[in-house]
């Protein structure tokens, strides 16, 4: 079989026709639209289209079921009005980018040119630096609602059904929304051991497995003994896209003049926990973002505590 010298170049086309079909392929394998905890807005997606890196948005806070007029014949009594609250929380968007390069050399012994690889190896790094910094956003709420007793849940013995079940039910009427949970990869495959209640993907006739109702996401961002709890839709989330999304660089004198490509790929994103309040700096380092997020000082809780989308619960803690 001959080799041949395919380069990066070559195998994406034009940067425009790449945009488009890793887009597509990124769409339909992001676990967290997929899954439903992720919810687009018009605003969040005007934040990550561009503006201002931090901005302040709206939500409207639920109506409380506990207070309405009871009708009577008297003209002159008028009715109770009570009024819709509002409140606002900071969302920050992140604009990311990276580089991949490869020489002719590498190319001609690998003989990779198969089409559609690369654009599937770039929707899914993208996925998966998106999910990464949803999994520190979470660290960093879970550190700041460590003492609500409503949000967090601290359970003495090992995993248990009747504790997810308690979890979700401090969301009164909105717990039946909670249909998402996010595990790590060995509680997975307890869970998956145990086969109390899981469904595989093949199963469900999704990608994703379902556990007792809950739709399971993997994280290596949790131990086997924590458990998040989700609603749908309780991440606010927006996909921008830079002017030159992918950029293909060939460098002539590269691998010591043998020649090279390097594939520049840029984004920006939004996903924030709705209900909580950004109050870090912005960061501009990959170790930057990670601090950032991951610190309580950078989370205020301004939604109300039953209408806040996540629940965590810790097992084990009295070990």
């Amino acid at each position: 079989m001959t080799i041949t010298n395919a380069t990066i170049a070559s195998m994406a086309g034009s940067e425009r026709k790449m945009q488009v079909a890793v887009d597509r392929i990124r769409n339909e394998t992001n676990e967290l639209v997929g899954s439903g905890l992720a919810a687009t807005t018009a605003e969040v997606q005007a934040l990550a289209n561009g503006g201002p890196r931090k901005v302040s948005l709206d939500y409207v806070k639920p109506l409380s079921a506990d207070v309405f007029n009871v009708t009577n014949d008297d003209i002159n009594d008028e009715g109770d009005v009570g009024g819709m609250e509002g409140a606002s929380f900071n969302a920050m968007r992140l604009d990311l980018n990276y580089a991949f390069g490869t020489t002719d050399l590498t190319q001609i012994v690998t003989g990779y040119a198969k089409d559609g690889d690369i654009r599937a190896g770039l929707a899914g790094y993208q996925n998966a630096v998106t999910k990464g910094l949803v999994g520190s956003s979470l660290i960093g709420v879970r550190a700041a609602l460590e003492a609500n007793a409503v949000i967090t849940h601290d359970v003495e013995g090992d995993y248990d059904w009747q504790a997810i079940y308690d979890a979700a039910a401090t969301a009164e009427e909105w717990s039946n929304l909670f249909n998402i949970m996010l595990v790590s990869h060995g509680r997975y495959a307890k869970m998956q051991g145990a086969q109390n209640g899981f469904v595989a993907p093949s199963e469900s006739n999704t990608r994703f497995a379902n556990a007792q109702g809950y739709t399971l996401i993997k994280t290596n961002t949790l131990t086997d003994d924590q458990v998040v709890l989700a609603r749908t839709g309780a991440l606010a989330y927006g996909e921008g896209t830079a002017q030159q999304a992918f950029e293909v660089e060939r460098k002539a004198n590269g691998g010591n003049g043998g020649g090279a490509d390097i594939l520049h790929t840029r984004f920006s994103r939004v996903a924030q926990p709705v209900g909580m309040s950004y109050e870090g700096g912005i960061p501009t380092s990959q170790a930057a973002v990670k601090t950032a997020l991951e610190a309580a000082a950078s989370w205020e809780l301004v939604a109300p505590e039953a209408q806040f989308g996540f629940r965590f619960i810790n097992f084990n803690t009295g070990a």
